[in-house]
C-alpha cells in the first residue's frame, strides 16, 4: 500500500533533504555509530523478542463477560529485555467473573 507507506516516510527531520523510516522504534546511537533497539513506542510493546499489539489484547479482554472497558499496556519488570503487559479493567461487579476471563483469554 503505497499511500501507508508514504506516511510512515518523514522528511526534512534533522537537515533539509534527509528522510527516516518511522517504525515505531526507539533506538538510540552510541559514540562509535551504533544502533541499539530500546523499546517500542505506539500501541505495542515488546516482550521476549515479540511484538504485541495493545489494541488486539484490548480487544480480547473486552470480550470477556462483565468487562465494560479495557486498556492494556507495556511494563519494565526488573532487568528483564523487553516489557510484559498489564491491563486495567473496568468491570460490572455483578456480571464479572476471574474465571469467564480466563476461558475467554
Amino acid at each position: 500500500d503505497r499511500a501507508a507507506t508514504e506516511k510512515k516516510i518523514l522528511r526534512d527531520v534533522a537537515a533539509e533533504g534527509d528522510l527516516y523510516f518511522s517504525t515505531g522504534d526507539l533506538v538510540r546511537q552510541d559514540a562509535e555509530g551504533f544502533v541499539y533497539f530500546v523499546d517500542r513506542i505506539g500501541d505495542t510493546f515488546r516482550w521476549k523478542g515479540e511484538n504485541v499489539s495493545t489494541a488486539e489484547v484490548a480487544e480480547i479482554l473486552s470480550a470477556a463477560p462483565g468487562v465494560s472497558e479495557s486498556t492494556v499496556y507495556g511494563v519494565s519488570v526488573g532487568s528483564l529485555e523487553g516489557r510484559a503487559g498489564m491491563a486495567a479493567l473496568v468491570v460490572e461487579a455483578a456480571s464479572f467473573r476471574f474465571e469467564a476471563l480466563a476461558q475467554t483469554v
